[in-house]
């Protein structure tokens, strides 16, 4: 825990989420909100079905991270990881011409009590 998904729509590509994933779990880990680099999980998916709006102005594509949480964080501390990923897409997407990218990160919490884990060797 955390974990990060990364969802964008298809007509960024050519997109190289790595990079990016990378970025988000460096700036996560020093920003000193998580004690174990391994405990980030990041990953990315295209989303080839999409619609923004009504679909009529292909001139818009989004990134949209979902970050998942274990219960516990204050609103504030999660506003604070939310705007410093935010800064983080924005560094790493470059402006595209006759293209407005909405960039979004989304705040999520798994409850302490439900969640399981362990590290098989």
């Amino acid at each position: 825990m955390p974990h990060i998904h990364l969802e964008y729509s298809e007509n960024l590509q050519p997109f190289d989420a790595k990079p990016v994933l990378t970025a988000l779990n460096r700036a996560f880990f020093e920003s000193g909100h998580v004690s174990d680099l391994s405990d980030i999980k990041s990953r990315a998916v295209c989303q080839q079905a999409y619609v923004i709006g009504l679909g009529e102005d292909v001139g818009e594509a989004y990134l949209h991270a979902k970050v998942s949480l274990l219960t516990g964080r204050s609103i504030v501390v999660q506003q604070e990881i939310s705007a410093l990923l935010l800064r983080v897409l924005q560094q790493q997407v470059p402006a595209r011409d006759n293209l407005r990218i909405q960039a979004c990160v989304e705040m999520l919490e798994i409850n302490k009590e439900t969640y399981s884990k362990h590290i098989l060797k």
